[in-house]
């Protein structure tokens, strides 16, 4: 190579022009590096790393195609998705088992979070070293959820007037960019139980993290494609265009300190999470990595639930009057019979905990489950073997569309799971938040051996070892959120709208369109619904 660029130079070239020539040399090696895997499991496009490289160009604008043409082509064998970043091996619902008995020295989950997120550019490098913003979220906040409540419901409340207020139109309707409306909407909500009053209201401190949350999976992409040493550099230039960290911790940072230095509750009403963070920090934990782990539970809440509650919405506008009024009935009858608002109303929410479960299994997150790099040869079983150093996944689209398991899979059918129900299923087995071999957006679940709960044959479903901590936190505010806002208002789309909005791909990511608008038309005021 030295003896090559030695000749460019020679011959007059600019500097300029070898920067470009030592790039591509730099992505045909790394491409050739993909291009050469060991293991015999065949690869979807063209051969060659020109192959390669078109295959996973086309993967990052359209992924979902991509992975069809292999389904198609290898059929229930396993195979080599191309990506920018590497190969993906996908594997087929029957690997799930294995997969998920693995353990972090076999396939690591805890390297691909760090991988897919780039969290030492992005937060830093200790957030996987030692999470144990994981473990407060499971335990802690998991327990305060029902003190919770009677906050997150005033601030719900106020946060929706304050978003539709300004934008109320001469005969009462509402047109609402629904994505960033929610958005903001689910980082005012979460925060005031996060952080409190003292930033939830700041907008700020909201601009700055919705923008951190709404960036971040955008920035990752791009420095995961750029070689080790120069990532840095591609952190510094895209923070710099789309703030990154730096100013949601220009709020935060502050915040905290003056808590230290006063010592005083960040709340009088309840322990807040940054309270229990702060308490379960370890001794040589800093300022600057308490703020940064709690940009890690805003980000995974705001950008996970402002794509569950629109995709949601979209689905809820295409309904008939009659099936949301059975929904708003149901949600009144719980307030109702519960006296108001509590832990207890909100497990009675079934119709809206089946829509978001349903829009889950449906629409998703990415297109690939339960992701994890290899760290020792990963045997298939059937003379197929994933060499160390890759990542591989499980195909989301076959589990979530099994018609064995999800009668007319294709149909979104947001009361799917209310009638499993009614005919005999539990609020366990068919919940928003649980995770099972069946469905995978907040990760794997596993089954407490020899468990059953009275009176049924149905194992109790636990978490899994990787399943998303912060699940039943989300669970609480969207049901919450959701409930209100039908209570509140009738939803529809445009004029002369009568599909739901095409959602974006990115990278493997499904997004909602951002451009996409609803119309709100306030109903008149409900008993314990009202404003």
């Amino acid at each position: 190579m030295f003896l090559i660029m030695s000749a460019f130079v020679a011959q007059g070239l600019t500097p300029a022009i070898l920067l470009f020539l030592g790039f591509v040399c730099y992505v045909y090696g790394r491409v050739h590096s993909y291009v050469n895997y060991s293991g015999s499991i065949p690869r979807v496009g063209r051969t060659g790393v020109i192959g390669f490289l078109v295959t996973a160009l086309r993967y990052t604008v359209d992924a979902e195609t991509v992975i069809r043409e292999g389904k198609a082509k290898y059929a229930d064998q396993p195979f080599a998705v191309p990506t920018l970043a590497g190969p993906v091996f996908l594997l087929r619902p029957e690997f799930l088992d294995k997969v998920r008995a693995s353990t972090d020295q076999v396939l690591n989950e805890p390297m691909t979070v760090d991988d897919d997120l780039q969290l030492p550019y992005t937060m830093d490098e200790h957030q996987l070293k030692n999470p144990y913003q994981a473990t407060v979220l499971r335990t802690d906040v998991n327990r305060a959820l029902p003190s919770y409540i009677p906050e997150m419901l005033e601030e719900s409340i106020l946060a929706i007037e304050d978003a539709l207020g300004p934008l109320k139109t001469t005969d009462g309707h509402f047109e609402l960019p629904v994505f960033d409306t929610m958005t903001h909407l689910i980082a005012r909500v979460s925060n005031r139980v996060v952080f409190g009053l003292g930033l939830c209201r700041d907008e700020g401190f909201l601009r700055a993290i919705v923008r951190f949350a709404e960036t971040l999976p955008l920035m990752a992409p791009f420095i995961r494609w750029t070689p080790h040493r120069f990532r840095p550099v591609t952190y510094s230039i895209l923070s710099r265009i789309f703030g990154g960290k730096r100013e949601p911790l220009r709020y935060i940072l502050p915040y905290l300190q003056d808590h230290f230095d006063n010592h005083k509750s960040l709340s009088d009403a309840t322990t807040l999470v940054a309270e229990h963070l702060i308490k379960n920090a370890p001794p040589e934990e800093t300022l600057l990595g308490l703020a940064t782990r709690l940009l890690n539970i805003n980000f995974g809440s705001i950008h996970t639930s402002s794509i569950f509650i629109t995709q949601t919405l979209f689905e809820i506008a295409l309904l008939d009057c009659e099936a949301v009024e059975s929904m708003r009935k149901e949600v009144q009858e719980a307030l109702d019979s519960e006296g108001g608002w509590t832990k207890g109303s909100l497990l009675k929410f079934r119709k809206i905990d089946s829509a978001l479960r349903e829009v889950g299994r449906v629409y998703g997150l990415m297109h690939f489950a339960l992701p994890r790099y290899t760290m020792v040869d990963f045997d298939l079983g059937n003379g197929q073997i994933v060499p160390p150093g890759y990542k591989v996944a499980v195909d989301m689209h076959a589990v979530h569309f099994d018609p064995n398991v999800y009668p007319d899979p294709k149909r979104c059918d947001l009361f799917r799971f209310s009638k499993l129900r009614e005919l005999g299923g539990t609020d366990a087995k068919y919940g928003f938040a649980t995770v099972d071999n069946h469905y995978l957006p907040f990760g794997a679940g596993g089954m407490l051996p020899g468990t059953v709960k009275r009176g049924s044959t149905n194992p109790v479903i636990i978490t899994g070892r990787h399943a998303c901590a912060g699940r039943f936190f989300a669970v609480t505010e969207l049901k919450m959120m959701f409930a209100h806002i039908i209570l509140n208002f009738d939803i529809s789309y445009p004029d002369g709208i009568h599909t739901r909005p095409k959602n974006m791909l990115f990278d493997g990511a499904i997004i909602p369109d951002p451009k996409a608008k609803l119309i709100f038309k306030p109903r008149p005021s409900q008993p314990s619904g009202a404003y």
